[in-house]
């Protein structure tokens, strides 16, 4: 899990990190972008949600 500032809504958001990003890669205070994820999906149903990638990291 990844919290996110918002500073212009004054909020903090969570949310998952991009596949592959361990806290190894994490820093206090880096800025992150946030991309379309999947949660889960079957044969019928895609269920997206987003995820947090670190700028400047593939993912």
């Amino acid at each position: 899990m990844i919290a996110v500032e918002l500073e212009a809504e004054r909020i903090v958001v969570l949310g998952q990190a991009v596949p592959g990003v361990a806290v190894a890669d994490l820093a206090v205070g880096m800025e992150a972008d946030v991309v379309p994820g999947v949660l889960h999906e079957d044969a019928q149903t895609t269920w997206t949600t987003w995820h947090w990638r670190p700028t400047g990291v593939m993912g």
